[in-house]
């Protein structure tokens, strides 16, 4: 008789000792597109425009300039800094611009989980910028 009441028993602490915290989906992604910005830039047709991208994270060219000798992202020689240069087209007077898609990516921890476990679950979130600088190119 003491056998089958200690055979429940010991089912049930089994049971409770082999739950433990299971993996949920350990991260979830979210995107977050932020209001495009417009920058009005002056460049002469001799010189050149570079814009400063170190705050943007990766930053590539979505719609290329139409007159231009010069149109990249790049790090910068003197700084390391990631950049935009822009050049005009020798001899080129008028207006250009260039769309550029600035993407960057951070990391959120979530928390615990369900029942005290700290499952490591958090969100990852990118958030995409669209820039479109309008160049005016003066002789």
């Amino acid at each position: 008789m003491k056998k089958n009441i200690y055979l429940p028993i010991l089912s049930c602490v089994i049971l409770l000792l082999s739950q433990s915290c299971t993996k949920q989906s350990r991260d979830q992604k979210n995107a977050v597109t932020n209001p495009p910005q417009t920058i009005n830039a002056s460049v002469s047709a001799a010189k050149s425009y570079t814009l400063d991208l170190s705050n943007l994270g990766d930053v590539t060219i979505s719609r290329q300039a139409a007159h231009f000798d010069v149109s990249k992202t790049e790090t910068d020689a003197k700084s390391g800094m990631p950049v935009y240069k822009y050049a005009p087209k020798n001899n080129y007077s008028g207006t250009d611009e260039v769309e550029l898609t600035a993407s960057k990516t951070s990391y959120t921890t979530a928390g615990s989980g369900n029942g005290g476990c700290n499952n490591g679950a958090g969100y990852i979130t990118t958030h995409n910028t669209k820039m479109l600088i309008k160049f005016t190119v003066s002789n």
